[in-house]
């Protein structure tokens, strides 16, 4: 490959950092091979225009994950503006992406217990300093021969757009708990992540890791039914806590008694991946590269704990595509609010046109002001019909948004009333599913599919938007 430096010309930025070669380019951002000149070292430079929409959130954050020291996580080094273009340097190291390793197939009990507990711990680090990841997947922990590395802490979720109030330790969590699945199923809870298949779908939720594999261990499935399930009564809800489970003594038989590797060398040699990072040595992934490509990724940038949801394109079980459903009327669900919610303008969800879209007002803050627990759509069928599945074009990245469908007339439970209450709005319905941070397309399957008359889209959180955070749903397609 050329680079700037065969001509003998080489730009550095802040007088230090010399631009090698570049290694990606795309939406306003380079990634360049660099060289640190003061200290001599290897560095990855990311460059973005200092006027993209989300330049300064970058730089805020980078300057807050180069305050976090721990062994597990890349190091921000240095983040500044030079000459029109932010950059944030940091390490240059090669590994393999967590991903690529479960494409082959998920790890042994062993493998998952410390892989997973390395992230915790590293995200329980952070979490300290008031930094979080927010977007955690497999693409963003590295397989290295130093041991486990965590790239993109706080600076992935700001390219993205990506926030989070008081709640953000428990989105890490779910992200974590949605990890453990993923390195003992090689499938990942709630829709396809990482180039990983979504998991399978029991009764409305998505299965226990041991009713995916065999010879899961009981402790290990109870910590990601903990973290992953909404109802569990004895949650884990914050990095540390799952660090902590998953460093308890396993009380299950088929459970390892192997012992934890003390250094990171033998750590890789116990695991056996210094194979599998030889295998993947052409194609070796530099950790500095995860904050370009990350940034591209088409699916949901985060992920809340869902109720048997499993976004999947694949035709139903009698081989039978899906078909859409025409929604009768849409309206503004807003029953702790004064009507204000652009409610004119409802029907624009579902026309059909991805040109139009229903907004909300705009808000002070990302949790709609304070003023209200959510605000969003209710879509009418007409009657009763079998709902198979939704997808969803939202406005903005960023979004908590939740998916809820009304009970029958014959539920036990009790149908929707016909004026919503302010004080429990969605009394009478039922949470298919939900995403905190959601990207701007959301699909979801159930199985089986749901008999109701209406549905309901339900925005607890807006994304970033100009003069403040705003919501919005351009298009919502129902489908059998």
């Amino acid at each position: 490959m050329i680079t700037p430096s065969s001509f003998g010309t080489v730009e550095r930025l802040a007088g230090r950092y010399e631009l090698l070669e570049e290694v990606a380019r795309g939406r306003g951002r380079t990634l360049w091979r660099g060289h640190d000149s003061v200290l001599d070292r290897p560095v990855g430079v990311l460059l973005l225009d200092a006027g993209q929409p989300h330049a300064d959130a970058v730089r805020h954050a980078a300057q807050l994950a180069a305050s976090v020291e721990h062994q597990g996580l890349l190091r921000v080094i240095d983040t500044a503006e030079h000459e029109g273009r932010v950059f944030v340097v940091t390490r240059w190291l090669a590994g393999t992406p967590l991903s690529e390793q479960l494409a082959m197939g998920p790890l042994s009990v062993d493998e998952a217990r410390y892989v997973v507990r390395s992230v915790a711990d590293a995200l329980a680090a952070a979490a300290r300093e008031g930094v979080h990841h927010l977007v955690l997947d497999p693409n963003d922990v590295l397989l290295t021969d130093h041991g486990v590395v965590v790239v993109g802490i706080g600076v992935r979720a700001a390219l993205e757009g990506v926030e989070a109030d008081g709640d953000a330790e428990a989105v890490d969590a779910w992200r974590l708990g949605a990890l453990l699945y993923a390195t003992l199923t090689a499938k990942w809870p709630g829709y396809p992540c990482a180039g990983l298949p979504g998991a399978p779908v029991v009764g409305h939720r998505v299965a226990r890791p041991r009713q995916v594999r065999a010879g899961v261990p009981t402790d290990l499935d109870e910590i990601a039914w903990r973290v992953l399930d909404p109802d569990a009564d004895d949650s884990l809800d914050s990095p540390r806590a799952i660090c902590d489970a998953l460093a308890a003594p396993p009380a299950d038989n088929l459970a390892s008694s192997a012992p934890e590797p003390t250094t990171s060398g033998a750590v890789w040699r116990w695991l056996g991946l210094i194979l599998v990072l030889a295998l993947f040595s052409t194609g070796a992934v530099l950790v500095a590269w995860q904050f370009w490509q990350n940034s591209e990724r088409p699916e949901p940038t985060a992920a809340s704990p869902t109720q048997g949801v499993t976004p999947s394109a694949t035709p139903s079980p009698t081989n039978v595509a899906p078909k859409p459903i025409k929604v009768k009327k849409t309206v503004a669900f807003d029953p702790s609010g004064d009507g204000t919610e652009n409610d004119a303008d409802a029907g624009l969800a579902t026309d059909g046109d991805p040109t139009t879209a229903w907004t909300t007002v705009t808000y002070a803050t990302r949790n709609l002001g304070g003023l209200k627990d959510g605000v969003g759509l209710q879509l009418d069928l007409g009657k009763e019909q079998s709902v198979g599945g939704i997808e969803l074009r939202l406005l903005g990245r960023g979004s908590d948004v939740q998916v809820w469908a009304a009970r029958t007339a014959t539920d036990p439970r009790g149908s929707p009333p016909d004026t919503p209450d302010s004080e429990d709005p969605l009394a009478g319905y039922q949470r298919l599913g939900g995403f905190p941070g959601a990207s701007d397309l959301v699909t979801l399957r159930f199985s089986p599919s749901i008999t109701t008359d209406q549905v309901i889209i339900w925005l607890k959180a807006l994304p970033p938007s100009e003069g403040g955070f705003q919501g919005g749903v351009v298009e919502a397609t129902l489908s059998s």
